[in-house]
């Protein structure tokens, strides 16, 4: 089986989250999604079946299920659209050209989905079509954070200890933080995360986590920077 690039990933993560957000149309599949919050995987009965086809041959089977869970626990699905890339800019750290991942050699060459949970390798449906060139430029966690700092009037010392405490943590302990932070900023009307982009870093979350989470500091800190400068002009 071909290994994948990290343009096919990206773009298979785009695809799922679209592919989600259609099946949360039905309350009955919304409600099986919801119910893995927190959960590994293999404790998540209700949410496989709608999920095995989606994610078959792209590992990372708890990322993808995490994903899911926070797209279905939304109040509108209308909001959980795949992230327009043009208006994703906030993030002041976001690569120029966006061709490079900035984090290790061996994560930004790789060609193999993550397969740390067992899953094969491989690629069904690989589309060549995903905005790679812009992918840095959406918002990561730290800078869907910042954003909600700056214009939703989050502490900004709770959420800095937030973001601290998060990217310290190991994957099973990254997960079920992860959706009662969404429900937060969701619940207060604050940033909507890219959920394509989260799930690129959760899927690579145990492979290439000082990486990841150095990125989402060096978003977070020049984001709320940024916007307050440009809300001063």
């Amino acid at each position: 089986m071909p290994a994948l690039t990290t343009v096919q990933r990206r773009a298979h993560y785009d695809d799922f989250v679209a592919q989600v957000i259609d099946q949360c149309t039905e309350n009955s599949i919304r409600a099986d999604l919801a119910s893995g919050r927190g959960r590994p995987w293999a404790e998540c009965d209700r949410m496989q079946p709608h999920l095995i086809r989606l994610i078959a041959g792209y590992g990372a089977r708890r990322a993808h299920s995490t994903i899911a869970c926070l797209i279905a626990m939304q109040r509108r699905l209308t909001d959980d659209s795949p992230y327009p890339p043009e208006s994703a800019s906030d993030d002041p750290s976001a690569d120029a050209d966006g061709t490079a991942r900035p984090s290790s050699t061996a994560v930004d060459t790789a060609t193999a989905a993550p397969t740390h949970e067992g899953a094969p390798p491989g690629n069904p449906a690989a589309k060549e079509a995903t905005p790679g060139l812009l992918w840095r430029k959406r918002p990561n966690l730290g800078a869907s954070l910042a954003i909600a700092v700056v214009r939703h009037g989050f502490d900004e010392e709770r959420m800095t200890e937030r973001l601290k405490a998060l990217t310290k943590l190991p994957s099973e302990l990254l997960h079920p933080r992860l959706w009662s932070l969404a429900s937060y900023l969701r619940n207060q009307g604050a940033a909507r995360l890219d959920f394509a982009v989260l799930l690129e870093d959760l899927a690579w979350w145990d492979n290439d986590q000082p990486e990841i989470a150095t990125r989402w500091r060096e978003s977070y800190f020049p984001t709320i920077d940024h916007l307050r400068l440009s809300e001063e002009h």
